[in-house]
């Protein structure tokens, strides 16, 4: 008993870790773009945040998706179903790259890049990260387990119970 509450405090641990590592990536990529000055360059800077906080939210409720798709008895795996996500916006990022440097367009190549990064990044926490933190089990190469139904509240009416309450 003793042993489980440790694995699941570690993998809380490792969720947290996995989610602040996240966030400290998207913000050394988003960081350059509070220096910038100009009406072409305020126009840049207000689309970085607007696509780092869309990315976020679009790969974040892709990768809840994406849990669902690769749960149990499906045969697929989080690697499965991370490249059936992950090479569409992948192959779209680098052709708008290719095209923005073929037209001498290097200003918004940061916006694109930080796209791409914030809906990975999405997509990653809230198939990887979010469990962990949670206490479930993360595995990129066997099928997803099916997200722990919660407890029933104490009052005994149904509800939402905080996680730190399930334990056993």
């Amino acid at each position: 008993m003793r042993a489980r509450r440790v694995r699941v405090l570690l993998r809380r641990a490792a969720g947290f870790l996995w989610l602040v590592m996240w966030m400290a990536v998207l913000y050394v990529v988003a960081a350059p773009w509070r220096q910038l000055g100009g009406i072409v360059d305020e126009r840049l800077r207000w689309l970085e945040w607007f696509v780092l906080v869309v990315g976020v939210s679009v790969g974040f409720v892709m990768g809840r998706f994406a849990r669902d798709v690769a749960g149990p008895g499906s045969g697929r795996t989080h690697l499965d179903v991370l490249r059936c996500l992950l090479y569409p916006i992948s192959i779209l990022t680098a052709v708008a790259l290719v095209a923005l440097t073929a037209l001498d367009r290097r200003d918004p190549v940061g916006v694109v890049v930080t796209a791409f990064l914030a809906y990975w990044a999405g997509m990653d926490i809230a198939f990887g990260a979010v469990p962990l933190m949670d206490g479930q089990p993360h595995g990129m190469l066997r099928p997803v387990e099916l997200d722990a139904v919660p407890k029933r509240a104490p009052h005994g009416r149904g509800g939402w119970v905080p996680p730190w309450e399930r334990l056993p």
